[in-house]
């Protein structure tokens, strides 16, 4: 036998370092395929394996081709409101007044069936959700102070939804401790924090009918057991839907499979930031990242910024009239395809001295602006991205204070891909 070398044990030593895990024999998973199983769920083409770049996944054990159904749950073990109003605490629930919301309904189910451990029926399912999220509502004060405005904003406002969500409930969840002695002081804030990410981070698409006993609003959560370890891949397609005939939440492929591929899902043309903020993960390489200009940081770089003299203040004035009359001043978006058209009209029209602007409206319609003007404009655009650069490199030094944490990677993630968006048409 031919002696091989150490560049082929190297290369080997590599691939094998990249394929994937196989995670079925892991107690938890094994304990939920035997408890799914027993529930009707006939699905063995799927299989929970890691993988180096998105972690904890399911691969496929045969080729799947387009219209290929990947996943099949049945109705049975779907945990929506009705699973909540028909169990042991769906009477309690009836009687909550105000109304409770499907949100909040689900919030307290969770909670209630955590605190049962071992007692619940849905024990295999919720042993294996993770126990902490890395949103930003768990970053630490610390890490929130030092996010970008772009992030912190929404970060912040997260943090208190979060909170007010609990409070609004807070009196039912001391009422729950009292009436079941399991649910003593297990029914927090933490709980709570943890049960509103299962529900926000994990749950289908799922229009149910509005109950009686409930809000009268929209009603769309449903949890899948196994079905969420799909991971989210913005280059595929899939459709998704419940299945009245078989009576099963089924998801279809529409992007073909090798055996042994990891299977994804998509959950809607979104880039880091709302990845980050709402399921707390990037995606490297995001062709739907995008990197967002307030009006006012556009404003700031003008060299004919509002000024002492009244014709700047007056000429400044009637552009800003204009962009928010027109609803110009927001989701001005510059991609790796260059800059929006929102974006590159406002920086026109922001650019036009007095004269020119009496025209503006031709800017709308596909018309052309001056010479001058798309010169100045292509300066300013320049100006604002050279200036995000700037901000985004405090930034990367700001946060690279930090104590490691995957907090602290995921922010530096999206700070990188912003950069490489910035520095493509410099």
């Amino acid at each position: 036998m031919k002696k091989r070398g150490r560049t082929w044990r190297c290369r080997r030593r590599r691939i094998q370092m990249q394929q994937p895990v196989n995670l079925s024999s892991t107690t938890g998973l094994i304990t939920l395929r035997q408890w799914m199983h027993k529930a009707d769920y006939h699905g063995n083409h799927l299989i929970p394996a890691l993988f180096t770049d998105t972690g904890r996944g399911l691969m496929t054990l045969k080729p799947l081709k387009v219209d290929d159904v990947i996943i099949s749950i049945p109705k049975r073990l779907l945990i929506t409101t009705q699973t909540t109003l028909d169990s042991e605490i769906g009477d309690y629930i009836k009687s909550c007044t105000p109304k409770l919301t499907p949100l909040q309904v689900l919030c307290i189910f969770l909670m209630y069936e955590k605190a049962k451990g071992l007692n619940s029926s849905w024990h295999p399912y919720i042993s294996v959700l993770p126990q902490v999220y890395t949103t930003p509502a768990y970053f630490s004060n610390e890490e929130l102070t030092s996010l970008p405005r772009f992030l912190s904003i929404q970060a912040q406002q997260q943090v208190l939804t979060v909170k007010g969500a609990y409070e609004a409930v807070a009196d039912i969840l001391v009422t729950m401790e009292t009436m079941f002695a399991f649910c003593h002081g297990v029914m927090g804030f933490e709980e709570f924090r943890w049960a509103w990410f299962v529900i926000n981070t994990r749950s289908v698409y799922m229009k149910q009918d509005v109950s009686e006993f409930l809000q009268p609003e929209v009603n769309t959560y449903a949890l899948a057991p196994l079905l969420d370890l799909l991971n989210h891949s913005p280059t595929v397609e899939v459709s998704a839907a419940y299945n009245k005939s078989s009576q099963c939440y089924e998801i279809k492929t529409k992007t073909p499979y090798k055996k042994y591929d990891q299977v994804f899902i998509c959950y809607g043309p979104h880039d880091n930031t709302k990845l980050l903020v709402e399921y707390g993960f990037t995606v490297p390489h995001n062709p739907h990242n995008v990197v967002m200009f307030e009006i006012d940081e556009i404003i700031k770089c003008l060299t004919c910024q509002l000024s002492s003299q009244h014709s700047h203040g007056a000429l400044m004035e009637k552009k800003l009239q204009i962009l928010h009359s027109n609803q110009m001043t927001s989701d001005l978006s510059y991609s790796l395809d260059g800059l929006s058209w929102k974006l590159q009209t406002v920086l026109r029209i922001l650019c036009m001295d007095f004269n020119e602007l009496n025209s503006w409206k031709r800017i709308l319609t596909g018309g052309e602006c001056s010479k001058q003007t798309e010169l100045k404009s292509k300066q300013l655009a320049n100006e604002c991205i050279q200036g995000a650069l700037n901000s985004n490199q405090e930034t990367v030094q700001k946060v690279r204070l930090l104590p490691t944490s995957q907090h602290v990677d995921l922010v530096l993630s999206v700070c990188e891909e912003r950069k490489l968006i910035l520095e493509s048409q410099l």
